[in-house]
């Protein structure tokens, strides 16, 4: 992409679109290839007893179905409908319908879990890699959902019905703002804005330029909605950094998956970018490392069984909050810190603390002294463990105690394997127990010096992004 700068806002697009959108001769086989893997499956159903699988309908979804796909990010969404009163099992035993036409197809494929089975496929296409996803759900009012699933077709119908081909293109520019700024993508590893969100955003502000005049100008709990009706949903959700209330079906909040932080990224880039319209806002970030700061990182690397992503990143969240707790309660305080992660079988927590250690003694605090039982109590629970007791000008009793662990690496080396004082997740936690390693300073640099994931990481603690400034 150009990177000059004075260019207008209008000239930036066209450039995005030049580089980003998929051509129609491209788009053509896209389609195509889609209609004909759903002729396939048509015909394993009509090979098989027909009874065995009630389906309804099978569909393209997603954002080739929709046309707001980039060229680097088609994915093929199928769904198989399946007759309103069909069961849980009915679900699971349709995947048979993928399976049966993928083998038969030569395609390879894998059985992935979300909040039901779904089936996908990695295959070359165009000369490229291409990602087939096989999904059942339920053919039922979107309102009446029986699987999380069931919406997706509603939501294409949707976009489908209300857009125009100015729209899906004005889409396509803000899905390449927000993925160059790291925040597209509503799945638990990033918790941004989702394809959905953005052509609602677009529906409702027509323009790239007006999405961005309104985010520059949210407050967190703003919310949107596309119906008057519907306003009465967003009580529901007041907790929410964004609301953002589902056309299909209101009383669901699609800005439930975006973090505060990512929110406030968003607004950050997109006042930045009205300020100073630019190319840059459309490419990969970079990072301004500052080294200085690389004598007080730590550091925790593990490895585990590969999962489907928002699986292990549901786990790598959970352990990683547990983790950032049991450090900040024994005193040491965090600066930045991040989840870093292959997304197959490495992953690592990152902090950068103020110091890899801090003093030897502690000061714990007790009752005021005219607190007669507390103040025995405290002191009997902590004669044996006291330096030296004390009555402050405040009245209050103190405790200088001496710590055990005054430097993080030991405190974390005895941890580990100590009842999972850490908080890991069940589904990662043998693993972690078994596989940790624990570097600090510069040597947290050394060891991912030959782990692209991992030294791309660095940036979030380290380092200053380039979209800030």
């Amino acid at each position: 992409m150009c990177l000059s700068d004075n260019l207008t806002i209008n000239s930036i697009k066209q450039l995005v679109l030049d580089n980003h959108s998929p051509s129609s001769s491209h788009t053509k086989k896209m389609l195509k290839f889609s209609n004909d893997l759903i002729y396939e499956l048509w015909r394993t159903i009509d090979s098989e007893d027909t009874t065995r699988f009630p389906v309804s309908d099978i569909v393209l979804g997603g954002s080739v179905a929709k046309g707001t796909w980039l060229r680097s990010s088609g994915d093929i969404d199928i769904f198989i409908k399946l007759e309103s009163d069909s069961t849980r099992k009915d679900l699971d035993d349709s995947l048979e319908i993928g399976k049966i036409t993928l083998n038969s197809l030569k395609y390879s494929w894998k059985l992935r879990y979300s909040e039901h089975p779904y089936i996908e496929s990695d295959i070359k296409f165009n000369g490229k890699s291409l990602k087939i996803n096989i999904v059942s759900c339920f053919d039922v009012d979107p309102r009446d959902c029986k699987s999380a699933a069931d919406r997706s077709p509603h939501h294409t119908n949707y976009i489908l019905n209300n857009f125009n081909s100015k729209m899906k293109n004005e889409v396509r520019i803000l899905k390449q703002f927000l993925i160059s700024s790291k925040i597209y993508g509503a799945e638990i590893k990033t918790q941004g804005f989702s394809g959905y969100f953005c052509e609602l955003l677009i529906l409702k502000y027509k323009t790239f330029q007006n999405v961005l005049k309104q985010i520059s100008d949210f407050t967190v709990g703003d919310s949107i909605y596309f119906d008057d009706s519907h306003s009465k949903f967003t009580k529901l959700h007041e907790n929410s950094p964004i609301i953002m209330l589902d056309p299909v079906d209101p009383k669901r909040n699609l800005g439930s998956a975006v973090s505060l932080q990512n929110l406030h990224k968003f607004i950050h880039v997109s006042s930045k970018f009205l300020d100073n319209p630019s190319t840059n806002s459309f490419t990969k970030i970079k990072f301004k490392l500052n080294n200085s700061l690389s004598d007080n990182l730590l550091m925790i690397y593990f490895t585990h069984d590969e999962k489907t992503i928002d699986t292990l990143w549901g786990q790598l969240r959970r352990s990683f909050n547990h983790t950032s707790k049991y450090i900040n309660k024994n005193d040491f305080n965090i600066i930045r810190s991040t989840i870093s992660s292959n997304d197959k079988n490495e992953s690592a927590f990152i902090f950068l603390l103020d110091d890899l250690s801090i003093p030897d003694n502690r000061l714990h605090s007790g009752p005021l002294s005219n607190m007669k039982k507390e103040s025995i109590a405290f002191i009997k629970k902590n004669k044996k463990e006291s330096l030296t007791f004390w009555i402050d000008s405040n009245g209050q009793i103190k405790s200088l105690q001496p710590r055990k662990y005054p430097k993080i690496k030991d405190l974390l080396n005895n941890s580990i394997n100590s009842k999972n004082v850490l908080g890991i997740a069940p589904g990662i936690n043998t693993s972690f127990q078994n596989t940790s390693k624990i570097s600090t300073g510069k040597s947290v640099i050394s060891f991912s010096k030959n782990k692209s994931w991992l030294k791309e990481s660095l940036g979030d603690v380290i380092g200053t992004e380039s979209k800030l400034y």
